[in-house]
């Protein structure tokens, strides 16, 4: 199972899909923290130090990719460029992702990814440093073109190249145009990861939620009872219009 914390909504970008640009602009308490990742019971999981803002920017992310090694997992993270130290990341997590959404300045600029070539700079540092093999790209799909981009990919032969779309939900959508999801029926309702317990995300504040995506958690306390809401037809509004949120089928089609 994979655990995702999310240690710092600050960043020195400004995305305008980005929901950490409306949160609260704080870190990660270290006891928090720390409380986590010393409760984790599984040996040698994944550990990934990422939420809504730029992890690079908490003032012990170093400190925390040390405490992941003791503790016998694995560090992982997903920088936006801008701040990296190659030899260092080279040295101490086995892969890192980088966000790039496009390979033209004007369009980056645009999106609120500043000062695209120290960010182009810093990735060929890194292909250096440790290998595109290494490496993950990640891009989200706001309708720019990307043929460029995936070209850049596909020569670098970077280890994977992860486009996301918008995300259609409320908690996200306030801050951009798109197409509101068409509402569902109240039918008992699935969602992957709730089901299969696919990882933990862990937010500044607050419970444990199934995934990253859920922004308001208003009416989560535990995910026993998001199961539950799911189940009955009734989630909650941080997972109305998820991707993830699709009907149950009937226990005669499951045959």
């Amino acid at each position: 199972m994979l655990h995702q914390l999310e240690i710092t909504t600050r960043c020195n970008f400004s995305c305008f899909y980005c929901a950490g640009r409306d949160m609260p602009q704080r870190d990660m308490a270290w006891e928090r923290f720390v409380g986590i990742v010393d409760a984790i019971a599984k040996p040698r999981v994944t550990v990934s130090l990422q939420g809504e803002g730029e992890p690079s920017l908490h003032p012990r992310f170093w400190d925390m990719v040390a405490h992941v090694k003791l503790r016998g997992h694995v560090p992982y993270t997903i920088l936006n460029g801008s701040r990296v130290d190659a030899d260092r990341i080279a040295a101490n997590l086995p892969t890192v992702a980088v966000s790039v959404d496009t390979l033209d300045p004007a369009e980056a600029e645009r999106i609120g990814r500043h000062n695209l070539q120290k960010v182009m700079d810093n990735v060929e540092a890194l292909v250096t440093a440790m290998g595109a093999g290494r490496i993950v790209i990640m891009s989200v799909d706001v309708g720019q073109p990307m043929d460029l981009l995936r070209e850049w990919v596909r020569l670098n032969r970077f280890q994977h190249h992860v486009v996301q779309p918008l995300q259609p939900k409320a908690d996200y959508a306030k801050r951009y145009r798109v197409a509101p999801p068409k509402p569902l029926p109240r039918l008992p309702m699935t969602c992957r990861f709730v089901e299969r317990d696919l990882m933990r995300f862990h937010p500044l504040e607050g419970p444990a939620l199934p995934c990253a995506f859920i922004k308001d958690t208003t009416g989560i306390v535990s995910i026993a009872g998001l199961r539950q809401a799911i189940g009955t037809g009734e989630p909650p509004a941080g997972c109305l219009g998820c991707r993830e949120l699709r009907p149950k089928a009937p226990a005669a089609a499951l045959r």
